[in-house]
């Protein structure tokens, strides 16, 4: 299965965990926007998209990221901005980017990201995980059971996303919220029972026993 690579570059641990909400189901790597080594880790691996915090002066990371873009990284880029940044934008000459001003949702920024990775929705086999009669579509963000859709929330995609894209492998309830919800969310812990009891009760009773219960640890997904 392919998984998208996304790098986010930010500083601030609540901006990475706003970014970071919008990414279930990718293999997400951190970098701080502020790291002159920026480009070069570009060049490191090969990254889909990079999802930069240009703050109210873009042009420093713009510049990072042309430059990578100029030692040969194939790389599109999404820039998060301040309404202050929007006057002196300089736009990315040497690759494919959009904007977004930070205030928005994380729903909106990943509608912004799934129109980055997959224009016109074109979906390839590799975007699509199949477990018995469950398709998981990683790029329209949809599941389908029996040929019908799945009404998740969002919350409850992103849950299950993560859980069936690390199967095999159990996580607590506060690595859950962690990695799902982000590091600012304040709920309690027990948001993560509710969720996986809601989309148990949404798969029905043979796929929801794979979504398995870890006592004294927390859940897995049975691969």
């Amino acid at each position: 299965m392919h998984m998208k690579r996304v790098l986010i570059a930010a500083d601030d641990d609540h901006t990475r965990a706003w970014i970071h909400r919008a990414m279930a189901g990718m293999d997400v790597h951190l970098v701080d926007a502020s790291d002159s080594e920026l480009s070069e880790r570009l060049l490191e691996g090969q990254f889909d998209l990079v999802v930069a915090d240009a703050g109210a002066s873009p042009n420093s990371v713009v510049r990072a990221l042309e430059e990578g873009a100029q030692s040969g990284a194939n790389v599109k880029a999404m820039l998060v901005l301040e309404p202050e940044g929007l006057a002196g934008r300089a736009p990315p000459a040497r690759l494919l980017a959009d904007f977004m001003v930070r205030g928005g949702t994380s729903e909106e920024l990943a509608a912004r990201i799934r129109f980055q990775l997959w224009p016109d929705q074109e979906v390839s086999d590799a975007d699509l995980i199949r477990v018995d009669d469950l398709v998981l579509n990683l790029a329209t963000y949809q599941a389908y059971t029996d040929g019908g859709p799945v009404d998740f929330t969002y919350q409850e995609y992103a849950l299950f996303a993560f859980l069936v894209t690390h199967a095999n492998r159990a996580y607590s309830r506060e690595l859950l919220l962690s990695r799902v919800w982000g590091s600012d969310y304040y709920g309690g812990a027990r948001t993560v029972d509710v969720h996986v009891r809601r989309i148990r009760s949404k798969l029905g009773p043979e796929l929801a026993r794979r979504m398995q219960t870890v006592r004294g640890v927390g859940y897995l997904w049975q691969g």
